[in-house]
């Protein structure tokens, strides 16, 4: 005969294993696009300022400059580096905000008896925290004052 107690505690384990992962990969996905687009801006701007500027009066030169600026504006590595570098910053960011509650969730997915019981708790009292906290703005910090 299967007690309910350990299903009890996978289950609050995997839900907020899931919450963590899910909150990740949104916040990852939203720091990735920002990266790009900042990313591509600043490549941009370089870009159109360097070709604004002509050191010499040549025109080989300056048709030189035109046609790499034209080769450059098509890079693709400067938007993808940006993303990269957004998403990785996202899921640490996420990741260290949701490192309370995930190492909760694993303790109790990982372990048996009383240390899956107490995983499960801590994840109850971190959701519990999450919903006074955000939620009802308990021991939050008013923009207002």
């Amino acid at each position: 005969m299967v007690t309910v107690a350990p299903i009890i505690c996978k289950t609050i384990g995997a839900a907020g294993i899931g919450a963590a992962l899910y909150d990740t990969a949104k916040v990852s996905k939203h720091f990735a696009n920002a990266g790009k687009e900042d990313a591509a801006a600043e490549y941009y701007q370089k870009l159109y300022a360097n070709t604004r500027t002509i050191d010499n009066i040549s025109y080989v030169s300056n048709a030189i400059q035109k046609k790499t600026a034209d080769l450059r504006e098509k890079n693709p590595l400067p938007a993808l580096w940006g993303s990269i570098t957004g998403g990785v910053k996202g899921t640490l960011y996420t990741l260290c905000n949701w490192l309370p509650a995930a190492g909760c969730a694993s303790l109790a997915l990982l372990t048996k008896g009383f240390l899956s019981k107490l995983g499960a708790a801590g994840v109850v009292l971190c959701t519990i925290y999450n919903i006074a906290h955000n939620g009802f703005g308990v021991a939050k910090n008013n923009p207002m004052n």
